[in-house]
């Protein structure tokens, strides 16, 4: 009974440790190298599911980092800033606890979030973009696409948007209808005049940069 009962409490253990030293495999390899930096506590070289868990913060600027897939890696991150890498599309999901997403100057062309319950602020500025999705992302009240290519955008899922700026796009006409809580929207540099936005019963809100 007694062997029995240490085997049993044996394999708990090695299928513990196993677990701890579980090693994370990336795509990334300049993003990879720059977590390790910073992450790899038990200074063994790979970064493992325990010290991907504790992170909470990722500041990635400048690292010549491509993808933003390994991103998922790091399930508890609350900010990530990635400003200043070369990062074509970017797709972030599976974050639940991302409250502030950075991606400036980038030259990002497509950009999707989704199911994002805590993001509150998402800045893309001084990148390529030409189209973005963001569903299930409800918290957002700051949102900067500045200097990007976009021609349209859809604000109305954005119930809590306080903040907008879309200035230096090309976009003519908006509905910020739906937007009942915004405060602020830079329109400056897109042609675009006061009539061309649809405001619908707000009057609270200051804009900027509308042609007249």
């Amino acid at each position: 009974m007694k062997i029995k009962i240490f085997a049993t409490f044996g394999l708990i253990i090695s299928g513990f440790s196993l677990f701890c030293s579980q090693k994370l495999n990336f795509k990334d390899q300049n993003l990879e190298k720059a977590v390790l930096e910073n992450f790899d506590l038990n200074k063994n070289g790979s970064l493992e599911k325990l010290e991907s868990d504790m992170v909470t913060n990722l500041f990635l600027v400048q690292k010549g980092i491509t993808s933003a897939d390994d991103l998922l890696l790091f399930g508890n991150a609350k900010m990530i800033v990635l400003d200043d890498n070369t990062i074509s599309n970017v797709s972030i999901t599976g974050l639940p606890h991302l409250e502030l997403f950075s991606c400036t100057g980038c030259k990002i062309s497509s950009f999707r979030a989704e199911g994002l319950k805590n993001l509150g602020s998402l800045y893309l500025d001084n990148n390529l973009l030409e189209s973005i999705s963001l569903k299930e992302t409800p918290r957002i009240d700051q949102l900067t696409l500045s200097l990007n290519q976009l021609k349209t955008i859809d604000t109305a899922p954005l119930k809590n948007l306080r903040k907008l700026n879309i200035e230096h796009n090309k976009i003519r006409k908006l509905d910020i209808s739906g937007n009942p809580g915004l405060q602020t929207l830079n329109v400056g540099e897109n042609m675009m005049k006061e009539s061309d936005i649809k405001k619908g019963m707000k009057t609270d809100i200051t804009i900027f940069g509308a042609e007249q």
